[in-house]
Formats: structure tokens, C-alpha cells, sequence
């Protein structure tokens, strides 16, 4: 009988499962949290598969771009654009705290995708957007791309954890525990326990 794979607490695209509520006829449903801030029920194996990517949100976000002219919805980089934009202006975001939420601001030509791309590029293989110095806003000479190894080491976010009388940082941890970093950083945001975030179980 072939394992079923943890749910709670990874992210699939736009969505992480929150919380197991039931069976359908594709199997268990879960409810996941979007980025956008709304949640939405769904089984695992269409989300997992990628069949659904959000709450609905990036479909409606495709279609308003539609006439846009930059042509770039749905590619790495206008994804990175378009979370940046969310931790710092949507409330209903579970970032938010840690961002709009504490006085991080995004600079008035960052607002259009353009602005955004023609100061940073597009976004490199394997990068992801990085403030230098993390109680300033998102502009241009905050921001650079980095690897996710480097940017777990700015100083917010190089957050050490303890378990049995070991302490390291999260990336450690990840390496330790063969639990993806992007995980890790998902459940201590949630508030999760120093032991409950480095159990591969969930």
C-alpha cells in the first residue's frame, strides 16, 4: 500500500493546507489558506496535482490581465511581484503582520509590474526577492535577488530553533531533517512550537 503524502502545513502553488476536513470522491478535503488572505475547500490530489493552484484568485487575476500589455501573468518573476504586493497591502493575508502590518511599504513605482521589472530584472533560477535590511520598505536599493540559503540568513529571518538540546537555524534544520525550508518558516510563522515545526510527521 503506497504512503500518503503530509498535507498539513505545505504549500502547493498558492495554496497550504491548513486543516483535514472530510472525504470526497477524490479523496480527502482539506481546507487550504491562499496567499491572497481567502481560504477554499478542495481535495489534496487536485491540489497536490496542481489541477487547482489557488482559491480562484489567480484565474480572476489572469483574466483582468488580459489586457494588460507586459505579458508576463503566471511567470516567476510577476508571481514574486504580485506577493510582495499582497504581504504588504492585503490585511486578509497571513504575512501581512510581518509586513504591511509593521510599516513595510513598497515604493510608488513598484505598484505597476513594469516599474518592478524595470528596476529588478526578471527573476533568476532558484532566487527569490530580498529587502537587504528588513525594517525598510521594498525599493530598489533594498532589494536584491537572492538564493533562499542566503536570504535565510538575513538577520529577521535567521530565526534559530531548539529540539532535544540542539539549536541551529531554520536552513540547518531543513538539512537536518530533509523538511523543506519553505516549510519550516510556513509553521513558525503559524506559531508553531520549536518541536511541532521539526516533526516530519505533519
Amino acid at each position: 500500500m503506497a504512503s500518503v503524502k503530509p498535507m498539513i502545513g505545505i504549500k502547493f502553488n498558492r495554496l497550504t493546507a491548513i486543516q483535514e476536513i472530510g472525504l470526497g470522491n477524490r479523496g480527502k478535503i482539506y481546507l487550504f489558506q491562499c496567499d491572497c488572505g481567502n481560504t477554499k475547500e478542495a481535495s489534496g490530489s487536485e491540489v497536490r496535482t496542481g489541477h487547482i493552484k489557488s482559491c480562484g484568485c489567480l484565474r480572476s487575476e489572469m483574466i483582468a490581465a488580459k489586457n494588460e500589455t507586459h505579458g508576463a501573468v503566471g511567470t516567476p518573476t510577476y508571481e514574486t511581484w504580485q506577493g510582495m504586493k499582497a504581504r504588504c497591502l492585503n490585511p486578509k493575508t497571513a504575512a501581512y503582520k510581518n509586513y504591511g502590518g509593521r510599516g513595510i511599504t513598497i515604493c510608488q513605482e513598484w505598484l505597476t509590474f513594469e516599474g518592478f521589472l524595470a528596476d529588478m530584472g526578471e527573476r533568476p533560477e532558484g532566487c527569490t526577492l530580498e529587502r537587504i535590511d528588513n525594517n525598510k520598505g521594498y525599493i530598489k536599493d533594498n532589494c536584491r535577488w537572492a538564493t533562499v540559503a542566503e536570504q535565510s540568513r538575513n538577520t529577521r529571518q535567521n530565526k534559530f530553533l531548539s529540539k532535544n538540546g540542539k539549536t541551529m537555524c531554520m536552513m540547518d534544520w531543513a538539512k537536518e531533517t530533509g523538511i523543506p525550508y519553505p516549510t519550516i518558516q510556513d509553521r513558525v510563522r503559524r506559531g508553531w512550537s520549536d518541536e511541532r515545526a521539526l516533526e516530519r510527521a505533519f
